[in-house]
Order: C-alpha cells, then sequence, then structure tokens
C-alpha cells in the first residue's frame, strides 16, 4: 500500500493506547495504523525484516524472547535496547549490525515521564524506516522503500541508539509538516515549540543548546542575529553548538522533518548577512568543531569547519607548513569555503576554493557525503566540491574540509611603493603581474583616504598618497631580493615617488597591521559616534582597475563622502570603506549602486569574496543574467526541496518556479516577529 491507504494515529491515540499487538509506523513525522492490514505474511514475520529475528537487536532488553510481540516496555528495558541498523544493498538483504546501547534519559527541564514507547530504525541503502510498536511486514517494507523516507532521528528526537522519547509520542513527532510541493511564493516553516527544542537536547547536550525562551540565552541569541555587516539582525530560535559530524546530522535531520529553517554559522565576521538567520529557526554554531589531522607527505590537512585561518597556521608552523589563503578577518576555514575568500595573499597562494582539495558535507536531509577523494587528479564525474564552495551554506553543511598546504618560507621581505596617482600605481602591478615575480606573495593597495585614515588610527606619518605594500616570501633572501630589484624597476618606469625596501619582512607588520585594519581605521574616520561602515566587494580585470577606483573615489567625494579603498589591487579587487551616519544611508546606497553597475559593465563581480547574502541579491542578476540565476535556483530546489537550508541568501527562491527572480518587490517574513522588505531593484532590506 501507499501511506495515503493508512489510518493516520492521533495524538490523543499516541497517548493513550497501550494494546499489545498494536502496530504503528512513523513516516516523515506522522503515525500510522497497520494493525488492520492484510498481509499474506501474517503478523508471524514481526521483526523478520532487516534480520530482527528476537535474538539480536532486542536480546538484552528481551532475553525471553516470546515477549517481543507488543507494544510498549517499561523504561528499564527500553534503557538496554539495543537498535539495530540495516545497512543492506538493497530492500530484502538480511546482513545487519548493530549500534550501542545508551541510557534512555530525561530531556532537560520537563517533568513529564519518558514515554515507554517502543522504537525499531531499519535503514536500507538511503531509505530509513522507523516503526513505533512492533511489526512491519517485509513485503509491506520493499513496497514502501521507494515511496517514503524517514530520518529516525529527526523523528524522535534520539540518536540511532537507544530509545528516549520525550514528552508524549506527539511531543517528539510533532505536528509540524514539510510543506507541500511548490504552489505559492511563501514558505511555511515549522514552528520550534519546547518539544523541538527538547528533540534537540536529546542529541546535543542541554548546555551547547541556547533557547530564545530561555532568558539565560539571551546574550547568545543576541550574539547570533547578527554579522559583521551593516545588514539589520534577526533573532534565531534557538542557538546549538555541536561538537561532531553526528550533532550535525541529527540536528538537521529534525530540521528537515519539521520544516524548520537553519543556518551555519562560522565566526561570524560575514559581511553580506549571509548567517543572519531572516527566518529564525536554528543557528548552528561550528565553531567548536576544530580537530584536525595532517598528512605531511601529501602536502594534505583535514580540518572541521570551526578552527579559524590563524590557528591552523600556528599548529602548522612548526611543521614547516602553511595553508596560504589569508583573509584579513582571521575568519573560520569553514566560512572561508562558504564564500570562497581569499584575501591577501592570492597573487602567490590563490584563492581559498584552489585550495580546497575535498569537502565532507551534510545534506538538507541529514545525509553525509564527501565530494571527491583526497587524490591530486579526479575524474569521477560532477566537481562536487566546487558546487558546494562559495555556496554560503545555502545547498549543506561543509563539516569537512581536505586543504592543500604549502611550504613555510624561510625569508620574509617587504617594501612599500608610494605613487602619485591610482593609475601610475595601476600600471606598476600590471608590470608585477606580467614579470611573473615568484617571491611576490602580497601586493595591496590603500589609496590617499585610506592613508589618512591609516595614520590617524594607528599614529603613522606616512604620505597621504596613493600606496602600495609589497612582501616577498621564498628559500633566500637572494630570490626576494632580486624579484624586488625587478619591482622597484617597474615601479619607476610607471611614475613611482618612492620605493622602499626591506630584507626584514619583520619591520613592516606595523604597516600590514594596519593594512588589516582598514575597516577599524575607516569607523574612526570622521570621529562621530553612530557612524557605520559600508564596505564593498567588487572584483574587475586588472585592465580596468585603474579607472574602476579612480571613478569610484570621485563618485563618492562628489556625493560629501571620504572613500576609503584597500586593494587587493594585484587581483582586481578593491575594497571601498565609507564611513556615514544614519541619515546619509541612502545616498550611499546610491553611489553603490552606480559603482557595482559598472564594475559589471566592465567585465567584473559584484563580489570578489565576501559573498552575495542578502546585500548583492539584485546585483547578480545584472552580472549573470535571467536564466543563470534560473539555473542556480534549480540547484537549490533539488537539493534543498523544503528550502531549510540558510533560506532567503543569494537570489530570491520562491515555491513556485516560475516565478520571476526579480520582481518589483518581496516580502520577507521573519520568524522573529519584524518584517523586513527586500527591494529586489536595490538590493536591500528596509526595516519595517
Amino acid at each position: 500500500p501507499s501511506k495515503h491507504d493508512l489510518r493516520t494515529v492521533s495524538a490523543e491515540e499516541l497517548t493513550q493506547h497501550n494494546e499489545a499487538g498494536s502496530l504503528w509506523i512513523a513516516l516523515d513525522g506522522i503515525v500510522y495504523d497497520l494493525s488492520t492490514f492484510e498481509h499474506p505474511g501474517g503478523q508471524d514475520t514481526l521483526l523478520d525484516v532487516a534480520g530482527f529475528d528476537g535474538t539480536s537487536a532486542f536480546l538484552d532488553a528481551h532475553p525471553e524472547g516470546e515477549n517481543i510481540i507488543r507494544s510498549t516496555f517499561t523504561a528499564e528495558e527500553l534503557a538496554r535496547v539495543t537498535v539495530g541498523r540495516f545497512e543492506g544493498q538493497k530492500p530484502g538483504d538480511t546482513q545487519s549490525t548493530h549500534g550501542m546501547t545508551t541510557p534512555v534519559s530525561q530531556p532537560p527541564g520537563s517533568s513529564t515521564p519518558v514515554s515507554a514507547r517502543t522504537v525499531v530504525v531499519v535503514t536500507v541503502a538511503s531509505a530509513t524506516v522507523a516503526v513505533v510498536g512492533i511489526g512491519l511486514w517485509r513485503g509491506w517494507f520493499d513496497g514502501m522503500l521507494d515511496a517514503v523516507r524517514c530520518s529516525p532521528t529527526a523523528c524522535f528526537g534520539s540518536l540511532a541508539a537507544g530509545v528516549a522519547l520525550s514528552h508524549t509520542a506527539t511531543a517528539v513527532l510533532g505536528s509540524n509538516q514539510p510543506p507541500s510541493s511548490p504552489t505559492t511564493d511563501t514558505w511555511e516553516y515549522g514552528e520550534v515549540t519546547q518539544e523541538f527544542v527538547f528533540s534537540i537536547c536529546a542529541v546535543v547536550d542541554a548546555g551547547r543548546v541556547h533557547w530564545k525562551q530561555n532568558p539565560e540565552a539571551q546574550v547568545e541569541i543576541k550574539r547570533h542575529s547578527r554579522d559583521m555587516s551593516f545588514h539589520p539582525p534577526a533573532k534565531p530560535d534557538v542557538v546549538v553548538y555541536p561538537v561532531s559530524v553526528a550533532e550535525v546530522q541529527a540536528v538537521v535531520r529534525l530540521c528537515d522533518v519539521h520544516a524548520v529553517p537553519f543556518v551555519a554559522r562560522g565566526a561570524g565576521s560575514g559581511l553580506e548577512g549571509g548567517a543572519i538567520p531572516y527566518q529564525g529557526g536554528v543557528v548552528l554554531d561550528l565553531m567548536r568543531m576544530k580537530s584536525k589531522k595532517l598528512f605531511k607527505e601529501d602536502m594534505h590537512v583535514t580540518v572541521e569547519p570551526g578552527i579559524k585561518k590563524s590557528e591552523l597556521n600556528q599548529w602548522l608552523e612548526p611543521e614547516g607548513l602553511l595553508f596560504g589563503p589569508d583573509p584579513a578577518s582571521n575568519p573560520s576555514i569553514g566560512g572561508m569555503a562558504s564564500t570562497s575568500g581569499s584575501g591577501l595573499s592570492t597573487i602567490m597562494y590563490g584563492t581559498t576554493s584552489e585550495n580546497v582539495v575535498s569537502l565532507q558535507v551534510v545534506t538538507p536531509r541529514g545525509e553525509l557525503i564527501q565530494t571527491r577523494s583526497r587524490v591530486r587528479k579526479s575524474s569521477t564525474g560532477y566537481n562536487l566540491t566546487a558546487l558546494y564552495l562559495g555556496a554560503e551554506g545555502t545547498l549543506g553543511v561543509i563539516v569537512g574540509l581536505t586543504l592543500k598546504l604549502h611550504r613555510l618560507p624561510r625569508v620574509r621581505s617587504g617594501a612599500f611603493v608610494v605613487f602619485e596617482s591610482i593609475d601610475s600605481a595601476a600600471q606598476a602591478v600590471i608590470g608585477f603581474v606580467h614579470a611573473t615575480l615568484l617571491t611576490l606573495c602580497r601586493c595591496e593597495l590603500l589609496n590617499a583616504d585610506g592613508m589618512d585614515a591609516t595614520n590617524k588610527k594607528y599614529n603613522t606619518s606616512l604620505d597621504k598618497l596613493p600606496t602600495i605594500f609589497l612582501e616577498f616570501r621564498g628559500e633566500s633572501a637572494a630570490a626576494c631580493e632580486a624579484d624586488a630589484a625587478v619591482a622597484e624597476r617597474l615601479a619607476k618606469a610607471s611614475g613611482a615617488r618612492e620605493f622602499q625596501f626591506t630584507s626584514e619582512g619583520s619591520k613592516l607588520d606595523k604597516l600590514w597591521e594596519a593594512r588589516r585594519g582598514c575597516y577599524l581605521a575607516a569607523m574612526a574616520y570622521n570621529n562621530r559616534s553612530g557612524d557605520a561602515v559600508y564596505l564593498s566587494d567588487t572584483c574587475v580585470p586588472i585592465s580596468r582597475i585603474a579607472e574602476m577606483i579612480s571613478t569610484t573615489e570621485q563618485d563618492f567625494k562628489t556625493h560629501g563622502f571620504p572613500c576609503i579603498i584597500c586593494a587587493h589591487i594585484a587581483d582586481g579587487n578593491f575594497h571601498c570603506c565609507i564611513p556615514y551616519g544614519k541619515e546619509e544611508k541612502a545616498r550611499v546606497q546610491e553611489v553603490e549602486h552606480r559603482m557595482i553597475s559598472r564594475a559589471v559593465g566592465m567585465g567584473g563581480t559584484v563580489s570578489g569574496e565576501h559573498g552575495v547574502g542578502v546585500g548583492k541579491m539584485a546585483e547578480i542578476l545584472e552580472e549573470h543574467g535571467q536564466n543563470h540565476i534560473d539555473l542556480q535556483r534549480a540547484i537549490k530546489r533539488a537539493l534543498d526541496p523544503k528550502n531549510v537550508c540558510n533560506p532567503g541568501k543569494i537570489f530570491t527562491h520562491p515555491r513556485n518556479p516560475k516565478s520571476s527572480v526579480a520582481g518589483p518587490s518581496q516580502q520577507v517574513v521573519l520568524h522573529s516577529g519584524h518584517d523586513f522588505e527586500l527591494d529586489s531593484t536595490a538590493g536591500t532590506y528596509t526595516h519595517d
């Protein structure tokens, strides 16, 4: 039969009915009654499926054997249940293995006794069925696997080892059903109830679960309501700190079954609102997942997503190794992969994407995949690694990364070069790139306003002129000095006013600190309390960078704003840091839109490394066009049909596939109780 042919079991019946021999099955959070279904195999075949013969999975709980067929057991019996997990290749196979025995636990804060209802978990290939009571016929089992799937962890709020049904059966199974097939432009999400939170506490220690209804959780809730951007905050319902892949899977499965949105979060240093939970739901803070394993001979390291870039490199330094990409903000490695950030050393080491060998990802349904083997070459189908890199957590949760490593250079030297104009600085950099300076690791620009802001913030006394900072890294001082000599010749040929070289790179560390602190310098520039800073991230072909920066500077200054620019100029990527008061925001955004359109018109991109989040949603339509966005949406719909995985980021995702990407405006209903209107022509949120 299909599940539509079966009688559903009410919440009241789940609570009160204890008749021996009742045959119930839980599928996608709904309990169905099988006891009236007639099958040629009869009820004699109970537990015969998947090797459950009464002497294996339930042996400890029921040594007498003959009492297996009943619908209720005591809590003491359940505490000794070992749940069997069938891992055959196809329905009907009989191989089985058995998980661990764990005690029944009561959800923290609950005064209600634990339910004594038995649950059997059976997994066949990729399909999982959770059974309430005892009873399943092989023929029915074979026929149903293609039609239904149910995560045992999500349905029952417990890992696939031991059983702990909290409150009542209804409390765990819940009444929130996944949304039906797409028909409208709005998504219906499940409510985060106390019972849902209890279910999370059954798989994650309660001390690492922070619910917004708990007064003691407010600091955590507020901290996870925003990132480093100027986009408006939105509070999650729950913040969870998983410490293992299994815990991530368990929480994601709960969210999948109950249609609760979730957002994976790293260091919180994002600049486009990509980790702000505008639909409420669950925030998975991955910063306690920091395990790592070095494969020194292969020049690889496998890490969990919560380790920060600087932490990783400090750990690698004694081994003489280095992870190359170097964002200024010291983000988590998982966050770097999610936005494909790169930073200051791209000219030598490449972007984060170029340094990721393989990923482990938890899908929106809680399944774990590895995108490819940990080898140098692989030609085995679609490049799923590339799919998840830069996806901003909208297609799954990155829980493991295998990274390419580099030898730690023996020598570090540096220089700063002062120019009269942006044009001459850009021409010099084009010369550096064409010269293939193998030891050139960093090539960063601060414009005149950037140098002025640096002097004010860091008490330096540098010329208020466009200045390029260079760092050379290599195996010998001679190699670095030779490349520096070439750079000096090219810079002076392009009109450099001053070239200062030092063979000791550490002497420039204060200047590099100032370069990394460009955003902080912009915040203090106007010496006004309450100022915010707009931060851009456009990228253009290097041949157009001089024109792009000069025009942008002029546009902002014409409208009364200082234009503090820090640029990864050798990549064509630059950041405008624009301090502004609250009443000036509209004018800043007006100039911003012209700048982004100008970059796209030059063959550039709206974001080189910060991602799209909610801040660049309209602009990527201008960059890519409707067909491109529709294809991305189709991928999102295929991998996350319930739209629970960081919803509302990168592009709008209407339930109706025929809906327009950019319409005039789309109302975004926030679970936190606030409404924001996304103006798709401006790509910004306005607080209602």
